[in-house]
Protein backbone atom coordinates (compact mmCIF):
# COMPACT_ATOMS: atom_id res chain seq x y z
CA UNK A 1 0.00 0.00 0.00
CA UNK A 2 1.38 3.38 -1.04
CA UNK A 3 0.67 6.82 0.38
CA UNK A 4 -0.70 9.06 -2.38
CA UNK A 5 -1.30 12.80 -1.91
CA UNK A 6 -4.12 14.37 -3.96
CA UNK A 7 -4.38 18.15 -4.25
CA UNK A 8 -7.20 19.78 -6.25
CA UNK A 9 -9.61 22.61 -5.53
CA UNK A 10 -12.46 20.78 -7.33
CA UNK A 11 -14.07 18.71 -4.58
CA UNK A 12 -15.93 16.37 -6.95
CA UNK A 13 -12.83 15.56 -9.01
CA UNK A 14 -10.82 15.13 -5.83
CA UNK A 15 -13.32 12.60 -4.52
CA UNK A 16 -13.40 10.68 -7.81
CA UNK A 17 -9.63 10.42 -8.10
CA UNK A 18 -9.33 9.37 -4.46
CA UNK A 19 -11.91 6.62 -4.99
CA UNK A 20 -9.96 5.27 -8.00
CA UNK A 21 -6.77 5.04 -5.93
CA UNK A 22 -8.36 3.70 -2.75
CA UNK A 23 -9.94 0.83 -4.69
CA UNK A 24 -6.37 -0.13 -5.70
CA UNK A 25 -5.49 -0.40 -2.01
CA UNK A 26 -3.59 2.89 -1.67
CA UNK A 27 -3.75 5.22 1.31
CA UNK A 28 -4.92 8.60 0.01
CA UNK A 29 -4.52 11.96 1.71
CA UNK A 30 -6.58 14.59 -0.10
CA UNK A 31 -6.75 18.35 0.12
CA UNK A 32 -8.39 21.27 -1.69
CA UNK A 33 -5.63 23.65 -0.56
CA UNK A 34 -1.88 23.30 -0.16
CA UNK A 35 -2.21 23.86 3.59
CA UNK A 36 -4.40 20.74 3.86
CA UNK A 37 -1.58 18.41 2.78
CA UNK A 38 1.57 20.46 3.43
CA UNK A 39 2.57 18.50 6.54
CA UNK A 40 2.86 15.27 4.50
CA UNK A 41 4.97 16.70 1.66
CA UNK A 42 8.41 15.85 2.99
CA UNK A 43 10.94 13.26 1.77
CA UNK A 44 9.89 9.74 2.75
CA UNK A 45 6.41 10.69 3.98
CA UNK A 46 4.58 9.96 0.72
CA UNK A 47 5.13 8.03 -2.52
CA UNK A 48 3.37 10.12 -5.20
CA UNK A 49 1.86 13.61 -5.30
CA UNK A 50 -0.93 14.33 -7.80
CA UNK A 51 -1.80 18.04 -7.97
CA UNK A 52 -3.83 20.36 -10.14
CA UNK A 53 -1.93 23.25 -11.73
CA UNK A 54 -4.59 25.95 -11.59
CA UNK A 55 -5.70 26.53 -7.99
CA UNK A 56 -6.77 29.77 -6.26
CA UNK A 57 -4.37 29.84 -3.29
CA UNK A 58 -1.15 28.16 -4.44
CA UNK A 59 -0.63 27.04 -8.05
CA UNK A 60 0.51 23.53 -8.89
CA UNK A 61 3.77 24.93 -10.31
CA UNK A 62 4.51 26.62 -6.98
CA UNK A 63 3.68 23.39 -5.17
CA UNK A 64 6.05 21.54 -7.51
CA UNK A 65 8.82 24.06 -6.83
CA UNK A 66 8.28 23.85 -3.07
CA UNK A 67 8.25 20.06 -2.98
CA UNK A 68 11.09 19.35 -5.43
CA UNK A 69 13.48 22.29 -5.03
CA UNK A 70 12.85 23.70 -1.57
CA UNK A 71 12.13 20.45 0.30
CA UNK A 72 14.31 18.13 -1.78
CA UNK A 73 11.67 15.46 -2.39
CA UNK A 74 12.57 12.79 -4.95
CA UNK A 75 9.04 11.41 -4.90
CA UNK A 76 7.21 11.79 -8.25
CA UNK A 77 4.94 14.79 -8.76
CA UNK A 78 2.16 14.38 -11.34
CA UNK A 79 0.51 17.58 -12.58
CA UNK A 80 -3.07 17.91 -13.84
CA UNK A 81 -4.36 20.75 -15.98
CA UNK A 82 -7.53 21.64 -17.83
CA UNK A 83 -5.64 23.74 -20.39
CA UNK A 84 -2.91 21.49 -21.80
CA UNK A 85 -0.33 22.93 -24.16
CA UNK A 86 3.24 22.10 -25.13
CA UNK A 87 4.76 25.09 -23.37
CA UNK A 88 3.13 24.25 -20.03
CA UNK A 89 4.10 20.60 -20.32
CA UNK A 90 7.73 21.50 -21.15
CA UNK A 91 7.92 23.92 -18.24
CA UNK A 92 6.51 21.29 -15.88
CA UNK A 93 9.05 18.68 -16.92
CA UNK A 94 11.93 21.18 -16.70
CA UNK A 95 10.77 22.08 -13.19
CA UNK A 96 10.94 18.45 -12.07
CA UNK A 97 7.46 17.06 -12.73
CA UNK A 98 7.34 13.28 -13.23
CA UNK A 99 4.29 13.30 -15.50
CA UNK A 100 1.61 15.58 -16.89
CA UNK A 101 -2.10 14.68 -17.24
CA UNK A 102 -4.76 16.71 -19.00
CA UNK A 103 -8.40 16.85 -17.98
CA UNK A 104 -10.65 14.96 -18.09
CA UNK A 105 -8.49 12.49 -16.19
CA UNK A 106 -9.61 8.93 -16.80
CA UNK A 107 -9.14 6.12 -14.32
CA UNK A 108 -6.76 4.21 -16.62
CA UNK A 109 -4.52 7.22 -17.26
CA UNK A 110 -4.38 8.11 -13.57
CA UNK A 111 -3.57 4.57 -12.44
CA UNK A 112 -0.96 4.17 -15.18
CA UNK A 113 0.81 7.40 -14.20
CA UNK A 114 0.69 6.55 -10.49
CA UNK A 115 1.91 3.00 -11.14
CA UNK A 116 4.93 4.31 -13.07
CA UNK A 117 5.55 6.84 -10.33
CA UNK A 118 5.53 4.09 -7.69
CA UNK A 119 8.03 2.01 -9.64
CA UNK A 120 10.22 5.09 -9.98
CA UNK A 121 10.18 5.94 -6.28
CA UNK A 122 10.81 2.32 -5.34
CA UNK A 123 13.96 2.27 -7.48
CA UNK A 124 15.11 5.57 -5.99
CA UNK A 125 14.63 4.34 -2.44
CA UNK A 126 16.39 1.05 -3.16
CA UNK A 127 19.28 3.04 -4.61
CA UNK A 128 19.39 5.33 -1.58
CA UNK A 129 19.27 2.38 0.80
CA UNK A 130 22.16 0.72 -1.03
CA UNK A 131 24.14 3.96 -0.87
CA UNK A 132 23.41 4.35 2.84
CA UNK A 133 24.50 0.77 3.51
CA UNK A 134 27.70 1.32 1.57
CA UNK A 135 28.42 4.63 3.31
CA UNK A 136 27.92 2.99 6.70
CA UNK A 137 30.30 0.23 5.69
CA UNK A 138 32.85 2.78 4.53
CA UNK A 139 32.52 4.73 7.79
CA UNK A 140 33.09 1.52 9.75
CA UNK A 141 36.08 0.70 7.58
CA UNK A 142 37.45 4.20 8.12
CA UNK A 143 37.30 3.62 11.87
CA UNK A 144 39.05 0.32 11.28
CA UNK A 145 41.64 2.09 9.16
CA UNK A 146 42.52 4.44 12.01
CA UNK A 147 43.70 1.42 13.99
CA UNK A 148 45.07 -0.50 11.00
CA UNK A 149 48.70 -0.59 12.12
CA UNK A 150 47.81 -1.82 15.60
CA UNK A 151 45.41 -4.46 14.26
CA UNK A 152 47.98 -5.58 11.69
CA UNK A 153 50.65 -6.06 14.33
CA UNK A 154 48.34 -7.81 16.80
CA UNK A 155 47.07 -10.29 14.20
CA UNK A 156 50.18 -10.87 12.11
CA UNK A 157 52.43 -11.64 15.07
CA UNK A 158 50.54 -14.83 16.11
CA UNK A 159 50.07 -15.78 12.44
CA UNK A 160 53.83 -15.59 11.87
CA UNK A 161 54.54 -17.61 15.01
CA UNK A 162 51.97 -20.23 14.02
CA UNK A 163 53.38 -20.46 10.50
CA UNK A 164 56.89 -21.06 11.83
CA UNK A 165 55.64 -23.69 14.26
CA UNK A 166 53.74 -25.53 11.51
CA UNK A 167 56.78 -25.57 9.25
CA UNK A 168 58.89 -26.96 12.07
CA UNK A 169 56.33 -29.70 12.67
CA UNK A 170 56.07 -30.41 8.96
CA UNK A 171 59.76 -31.25 8.75
CA UNK A 172 59.38 -34.04 11.34
CA UNK A 173 56.27 -35.87 10.17
CA UNK A 174 55.30 -38.15 7.31
CA UNK A 175 54.15 -37.25 3.82
CA UNK A 176 50.39 -37.51 4.48
CA UNK A 177 50.58 -35.39 7.61
CA UNK A 178 52.88 -33.00 5.79
CA UNK A 179 50.12 -32.38 3.21
CA UNK A 180 47.75 -31.47 6.02
CA UNK A 181 50.28 -28.98 7.35
CA UNK A 182 50.60 -27.46 3.88
CA UNK A 183 46.82 -26.99 3.77
CA UNK A 184 46.96 -25.23 7.14
CA UNK A 185 49.75 -22.99 5.89
CA UNK A 186 47.72 -22.15 2.79
CA UNK A 187 44.80 -21.18 5.00
CA UNK A 188 47.04 -18.94 7.12
CA UNK A 189 48.38 -17.27 3.98
CA UNK A 190 44.82 -16.59 2.82
CA UNK A 191 43.90 -15.11 6.21
CA UNK A 192 46.92 -12.83 6.04
CA UNK A 193 46.07 -11.79 2.48
CA UNK A 194 42.49 -10.95 3.45
CA UNK A 195 43.77 -8.96 6.41
CA UNK A 196 46.25 -7.04 4.25
CA UNK A 197 43.67 -6.20 1.58
CA UNK A 198 41.02 -5.20 4.10
CA UNK A 199 43.37 -2.92 6.02
CA UNK A 200 44.72 -1.50 2.80
CA UNK A 201 41.19 -0.63 1.69
CA UNK A 202 40.23 0.71 5.10
CA UNK A 203 43.15 3.11 5.47
CA UNK A 204 42.67 6.65 4.08
CA UNK A 205 44.59 7.05 0.84
CA UNK A 206 47.52 9.43 0.80
CA UNK A 207 48.42 10.10 -2.80
CA UNK A 208 52.04 10.73 -3.72
CA UNK A 209 51.61 12.06 -7.23
CA UNK A 210 54.37 12.56 -9.72
CA UNK A 211 54.63 12.55 -13.53
CA UNK A 212 54.27 8.92 -14.64
CA UNK A 213 54.84 7.28 -18.01
CA UNK A 214 51.62 5.28 -18.08
CA UNK A 215 52.62 3.06 -21.01
CA UNK A 216 55.74 1.98 -19.11
CA UNK A 217 53.71 1.47 -15.92
CA UNK A 218 51.32 -0.81 -17.83
CA UNK A 219 54.20 -2.74 -19.37
CA UNK A 220 55.81 -3.28 -15.96
CA UNK A 221 52.46 -4.36 -14.50
CA UNK A 222 51.99 -6.91 -17.27
CA UNK A 223 55.48 -8.30 -16.66
CA UNK A 224 54.72 -8.57 -12.94
CA UNK A 225 51.48 -10.50 -13.49
CA UNK A 226 53.06 -12.80 -16.09
CA UNK A 227 55.36 -14.14 -13.37
CA UNK A 228 52.42 -15.34 -11.24
CA UNK A 229 51.97 -19.15 -11.39
CA UNK A 230 48.21 -18.89 -12.00
CA UNK A 231 48.80 -16.61 -15.01
CA UNK A 232 51.58 -18.62 -16.68
CA UNK A 233 49.27 -19.85 -19.45
CA UNK A 234 47.60 -16.49 -20.14
CA UNK A 235 48.48 -14.44 -23.22
CA UNK A 236 48.83 -10.72 -22.46
CA UNK A 237 48.54 -8.08 -25.17
CA UNK A 238 49.51 -4.44 -24.49
CA UNK A 239 48.27 -1.93 -27.08
CA UNK A 240 49.44 1.70 -26.83
CA UNK A 241 47.55 3.94 -29.26
CA UNK A 242 49.40 7.10 -30.25
CA UNK A 243 51.59 9.20 -27.99
CA UNK A 244 50.65 8.90 -24.33
CA UNK A 245 51.61 11.95 -22.23
CA UNK A 246 52.85 11.65 -18.67
CA UNK A 247 50.07 11.75 -16.10
CA UNK A 248 50.15 12.99 -12.51
CA UNK A 249 49.57 9.73 -10.65
CA UNK A 250 50.60 7.85 -7.56
CA UNK A 251 52.62 5.15 -9.36
CA UNK A 252 52.42 2.62 -6.52
CA UNK A 253 48.66 2.82 -6.05
CA UNK A 254 47.88 3.06 -9.76
CA UNK A 255 50.09 0.05 -10.43
CA UNK A 256 47.98 -1.84 -7.88
CA UNK A 257 44.89 -0.99 -9.93
CA UNK A 258 46.42 -2.28 -13.18
CA UNK A 259 47.81 -5.44 -11.56
CA UNK A 260 44.47 -6.16 -9.89
CA UNK A 261 42.56 -5.79 -13.17
CA UNK A 262 45.11 -7.98 -14.98
CA UNK A 263 44.87 -10.70 -12.32
CA UNK A 264 41.08 -10.58 -12.44
CA UNK A 265 41.18 -11.02 -16.20
CA UNK A 266 43.63 -13.90 -15.93
CA UNK A 267 41.53 -15.67 -13.30
CA UNK A 268 38.35 -15.10 -15.32
CA UNK A 269 39.99 -16.94 -18.24
CA UNK A 270 41.05 -19.81 -16.02
CA UNK A 271 44.68 -18.90 -16.63
CA UNK A 272 44.51 -19.97 -20.28
CA UNK A 273 42.88 -17.13 -22.23
CA UNK A 274 43.93 -13.69 -23.43
CA UNK A 275 43.96 -10.40 -21.53
CA UNK A 276 44.30 -7.18 -23.52
CA UNK A 277 45.38 -3.81 -22.15
CA UNK A 278 44.68 -0.76 -24.30
CA UNK A 279 46.04 2.70 -23.44
CA UNK A 280 45.01 5.86 -25.31
CA UNK A 281 44.07 9.52 -24.91
CA UNK A 282 40.52 10.64 -25.66
CA UNK A 283 39.04 14.11 -25.19
CA UNK A 284 41.71 15.21 -22.76
CA UNK A 285 41.49 12.10 -20.61
CA UNK A 286 43.76 9.12 -20.20
CA UNK A 287 41.82 5.96 -21.03
CA UNK A 288 42.83 2.46 -19.97
CA UNK A 289 40.84 -0.64 -20.95
CA UNK A 290 41.57 -4.10 -19.54
CA UNK A 291 39.55 -6.81 -21.27
CA UNK A 292 39.55 -10.60 -21.26
CA UNK A 293 37.88 -13.39 -23.22
CA UNK A 294 36.47 -15.19 -20.19
CA UNK A 295 32.78 -15.78 -19.42
CA UNK A 296 32.12 -12.15 -18.44
CA UNK A 297 30.23 -10.81 -15.43
CA UNK A 298 26.61 -11.95 -14.98
CA UNK A 299 24.12 -9.12 -15.53
CA UNK A 300 22.71 -9.47 -12.03
CA UNK A 301 26.12 -8.87 -10.45
CA UNK A 302 27.34 -5.91 -12.48
CA UNK A 303 26.08 -3.32 -10.00
CA UNK A 304 27.65 -5.20 -7.08
CA UNK A 305 31.23 -5.94 -8.13
CA UNK A 306 32.71 -2.58 -7.06
CA UNK A 307 31.19 -2.77 -3.58
CA UNK A 308 33.39 -3.97 -0.72
CA UNK A 309 33.20 -7.68 0.15
CA UNK A 310 31.17 -8.60 -2.94
CA UNK A 311 32.86 -11.40 -4.86
CA UNK A 312 32.00 -14.21 -7.30
CA UNK A 313 35.18 -16.17 -6.53
CA UNK A 314 35.29 -19.04 -4.07
CA UNK A 315 38.53 -17.72 -2.56
CA UNK A 316 37.98 -14.03 -3.27
CA UNK A 317 37.91 -11.27 -0.66
CA UNK A 318 35.70 -8.77 -2.51
CA UNK A 319 38.22 -6.00 -1.81
CA UNK A 320 40.17 -5.82 -5.08
CA UNK A 321 37.72 -3.96 -7.31
CA UNK A 322 36.52 -1.80 -4.42
CA UNK A 323 40.12 -0.73 -3.82
CA UNK A 324 40.55 -0.08 -7.57
CA UNK A 325 37.54 2.23 -7.52
CA UNK A 326 38.80 4.00 -4.42
CA UNK A 327 42.22 4.65 -6.00
CA UNK A 328 40.84 5.72 -9.39
CA UNK A 329 38.25 8.07 -7.90
CA UNK A 330 40.87 9.59 -5.60
CA UNK A 331 42.69 10.58 -8.81
CA UNK A 332 39.53 12.30 -10.06
CA UNK A 333 38.75 9.49 -12.50
CA UNK A 334 36.21 6.72 -12.90
CA UNK A 335 36.19 2.96 -13.41
CA UNK A 336 33.33 1.04 -14.97
CA UNK A 337 32.46 -2.32 -16.43
CA UNK A 338 31.54 -1.66 -20.08
CA UNK A 339 30.15 -3.73 -22.92
CA UNK A 340 32.54 -5.23 -25.45
CA UNK A 341 31.97 -7.23 -28.63
CA UNK A 342 32.15 -10.95 -28.05
CA UNK A 343 32.60 -12.80 -24.76
CA UNK A 344 34.46 -11.60 -21.70
CA UNK A 345 34.57 -8.47 -19.59
CA UNK A 346 36.10 -5.03 -20.13
CA UNK A 347 37.01 -2.66 -17.31
CA UNK A 348 37.25 0.94 -18.46
CA UNK A 349 39.37 3.43 -16.50
CA UNK A 350 39.68 7.11 -17.37
CA UNK A 351 41.75 9.76 -15.62
CA UNK A 352 41.75 13.51 -16.36
CA UNK A 353 44.95 14.89 -17.85
CA UNK A 354 46.32 18.36 -16.99
CA UNK A 355 44.86 21.21 -19.05
CA UNK A 356 48.27 21.86 -20.65
CA UNK A 357 48.84 18.23 -21.61
CA UNK A 358 48.80 19.04 -25.35
CA UNK A 359 51.59 21.59 -24.93
CA UNK A 360 53.58 19.18 -22.77
CA UNK A 361 53.11 16.43 -25.36
CA UNK A 362 54.42 18.64 -28.18
CA UNK A 363 57.49 19.61 -26.11
CA UNK A 364 58.09 15.97 -25.23
CA UNK A 365 57.74 14.97 -28.89
CA UNK A 366 60.12 17.75 -30.03
CA UNK A 367 62.77 16.68 -27.51
CA UNK A 368 62.49 13.01 -28.44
Amino acid sequence: MAHIILLDDEARLLQTLARFLEKEGHQVTRGERFADVEAYLWPGRFEVLVTDIVMPDVSGMRVLDEVVRARGCQEPVILITGEPNLETASQAVRSGAFDYLSKPVTKDRLLDAVSRGLRHVQLLRERDQARNNEMQLLRNLALLGESASVISHEVRTPITSLRQALRAVGEKIGVEDHLLVEELLTGLNRIERILSQTLSFAKPLQLHRRPVDVATLCRESVEQVQKLPQCAGTAFDLQVEGVIPEAELDPVLFSEVIVNLLRNGCEACGGKGRVTVTVRVREGRLVLDVSDDGPGVPVGLRDEIFRPFRTTKDDGTGIGLALCRKVVESHGGSINLVERPGPGACFHVDIPLPENWETARRIQHANA
